[in-house]
């Protein structure tokens, strides 16, 4: 079970650079503490790219729903393993 948690250290720490005021690609952290606007991130990053990476990696043509299927699969997978 430890790769995922490497796997996750690794985003995590590539995504705060979203929320450093100097480089190209920065959101404002103001704007993602608006509550709509936070609900909008957490969707972005918990489901419309997890989705897209796995459709551009696999060829597959999923929506966000069919992929949130496979995504529960997973942690029930992995919460077996941890069992």
């Amino acid at each position: 079970m430890e790769k995922p948690y490497q796997y996750a250290a690794i985003i995590t720490t590539h995504l705060a650079t979203l929320f450093q005021e100097e480089n190209s690609f920065s959101l404002d952290m103001k704007e993602i503490t608006d509550p709509e606007n936070f609900k909008a991130f957490l969707h972005a990053l918990s489901s419309v790219v997890p989705c897209r990476m796995y459709n551009e990696f696999t060829g597959g043509d999923k929506n966000h729903l069919e992929f949130n299927h496979l995504a529960n699969q997973l942690c029930f997978e992995y919460i077996a393993k941890a069992d």
